[in-house]
């Protein structure tokens, strides 16, 4: 019972972090640090990772429907002949294929090179600190109106690539970033959210291919449950935070934190 508890609890923890703009990496370097809390083991990181994921996919679903449909038309009737919403639609598929790119390059070239920063307090709170002010400062800029393009959707994908480091918020960075280039503010969480599907796929795959799947069913099951239902939950949240303009308040948290950490480390 204990064991399913503390599997329940590490997938409420990846799923929450996942999507708020707290920083998962940087929750995670300081419940090792701190709470002496071992690594979940790459089965349970892999079905925590892909509950998160197919949270996305669930609560954007028609969105996501709409983006395929859309690019599934272009081979049949052309990219001029299909309408003005199905144009967007197929230039957001390649806007976010072009985004990916940087993370996924971070990811290749970088991965062993961060690995010794998971142990290093310091770094990340101060990464915490940096997360909570870019935060704060673009969620209280005022409602933008600018569509994405290509030069937009690429800064935001650098932004993602640089949340390799701990402490650093993939979420906080991208729809940071979108709403400091002054994109409208469901688009900018819309691609954002839409932009952590190849991350996180190409993460779970990663995980997959990199070690042997074992463990047990129940601690497993719960796992993902748990990552899930939080994970979706904290879309929802981001989603309210964003659109009411409250999209600042996660520094509240974060800065504190990091302060507190400096201080005590």
């Amino acid at each position: 019972m204990i064991a399913l508890l503390k599997a329940c609890i590490f997938g409420v923890v990846q799923g929450l972090t996942e999507f708020l703009p707290v920083s998962s990496s940087g929750h995670l370097v300081i419940a090792k640090h701190y709470l002496g809390v071992e690594e979940a083991g790459i089965t349970m990181e892999v079905l925590t990772h892909a509950a998160t994921m197919l949270a996305v996919i669930i609560y954007m679903r028609r969105r996501i429907a709409e983006i395929l449909a859309a690019v599934m038309r272009v081979p049949r009737r052309g990219y001029a002949g299909l309408d003005e919403a199905a144009r967007s639609d197929a230039r957001l598929f390649v806007l976010l294929i072009a985004a990916s790119v940087p993370a996924a390059v971070a990811g290749l070239l970088l991965r062993h090179h961060v690995e010794g920063l998971f142990s290093d307090v310091t770094g990340t709170a101060r990464m915490l600190i940096i997360t909570g002010a870019f935060v704060y400062l673009t969620g209280r800029l005022g409602r933008g109106e600018r569509p994405f393009n290509l030069p937009r959707a690429l800064v935001v994908g650098l932004a993602q690539a640089l949340a390799i480091l701990p402490g650093l918020s993939r979420s906080g960075l991208t729809v940071g970033s979108g709403l400091g280039l002054g994109v409208e503010r469901r688009k900018a969480f819309e691609f954002a959210l839409l932009l952590s599907v190849p991350v996180i796929l190409g993460a779970t795959l990663f995980e997959f291919l990199g070690g042997r799947l074992e463990g047990s069913g129940p601690l497993l099951a719960g796992a993902f449950i748990a990552a899930f239902v939080s994970g979706y939950f904290a879309i929802s949240l981001l989603f309210r935070s964003v659109v009411k303009n409250r999209f600042y308040m996660f520094a509240y948290y974060l800065i504190p934190v990091g302060i507190i950490l400096l201080i005590i480390n």
